[in-house]
C-alpha cells in the first residue's frame, strides 16, 4: 500500500495515485507527520526545485532529512522540475542587493551542493527529474516494488537506532537529533552536562542545528519535569 499524505493537494500527488492505479498499487491518503508518501519503510519527501533550494536556504531541508532517518529505513528526497526555474523564483520573491548573475551563481551552487551532501552525508537518496510526471512514476514504481514479505514499519511506529554509545543514543531521542548531530554535539563539548550548560547560540555553531533544535535540546537536558518524546 502506498500512503499518501492527505494534506497533499498538489499535481504531483494526483498523478501519483494515476500512476499508482495503472500499476494495480493500492493509494491511502492519511495525515502523515513525516514525508510526503510512505510504502512501508520507504518514505518519500518531494520537493520542486524552488521548494528545495529554499529549504536548503532556510536549513528546514536538513531537519526533515534527519526526521526521516529516524522513523523510516528507506528514505528518498524527490526533486522535479529544473534549476533555472529555481533561481529565477528565488531571485523574484526575495530581492537583495546582490547582482543577479552573482545571485544566480550562488543559488546553484547551493543548490548542487546540497545533493552532494545528501549523496554523501546522508541516509537518504536523492532522485532530480525534469518534471512531476516522472516524479510520479518514481514514486508509484518503488511501492510497485515493494516486497511484501519484508519487515513493514507503520507510519505511526517511530523506530529506535541505538549506538554503543548510551550519550548518542540519549541525544538522538530528542527529536530532531541525529547520531552524527549527538556525536558533533559530544565532540565539540565533551559530555551531556556541557552540552546541557551551552547556550543556544554555541549548540548552533555544530551543522544542521539551527534555533529551535538547540533550544529543544538545552531544554529537554536542563528539564526537571517530565519530556515527552
Amino acid at each position: 500500500m502506498l500512503i499518501i499524505d492527505s494534506r497533499e493537494k498538489s499535481k504531483l500527488a494526483e498523478l501519483v495515485e494515476q500512476e499508482a492505479k495503472r500499476l494495480h498499487v493500492i493509494t491511502e491518503k492519511r495525515f502523515l507527520q513525516i514525508g510526503d508518501y510512505v510504502c512501508g519503510d520507504v518514505c518519500f519527501e518531494a520537493k520542486s526545485t524552488t521548494d528545495f533550494l529554499g529549504s536548503v536556504m532556510s536549513k528546514r531541508l536538513w531537519t526533515q532529512i534527519d526526521n526521516m532517518d529516524r522513523h523510516y529505513t528507506t528514505n528518498v528526497i524527490i526533486i522535479h522540475g529544473t534549476l533555472d526555474e529555481a533561481i529565477l523564483s528565488i531571485i523574484e520573491n526575495s530581492p537583495n542587493n546582490m547582482p543577479i548573475k552573482a545571485r544566480a551563481v550562488m543559488l546553484q551552487n547551493k543548490f548542487m551542493a546540497a545533493i552532494g551532501r545528501i549523496t554523501l552525508d546522508m541516509d537518504a537518496k536523492p532522485f532530480w527529474v525534469s518534471n512531476v510526471e516522472q516524479a510520479s512514476e518514481i514514486i508509484a514504481s518503488v511501492a510497485k516494488m515493494q516486497p511484501k514479505e519484508r519487515k513493514v514499519i507503520q507510519p505511526e511506529v517511530f523506530k529506535r537506532v541505538t549506538t554503543d554509545d548510551l550519550r548518542v543514543d540519549m541525544l538522538t531521542s530528542i527529536k530532531g537529533v541525529s547520531s552524527k548531530k549527538a556525536k558533533d554535539m559530544i565532540k565539540q563539548f565533551g559530555s551531556l552536562m556541557e552540552i546541557g550548560e551551552c547556550s543556544a547560540f554555541e549548540l548552533q555553531a555544530i551543522d544542521g542545528i539551527g534555533k529551535t533544535l538547540a533550544e529543544r535540546i538545552i531544554t529537554t537536558l536542563n528539564s526537571e519535569e517530565k519530556v515527552k518524546i
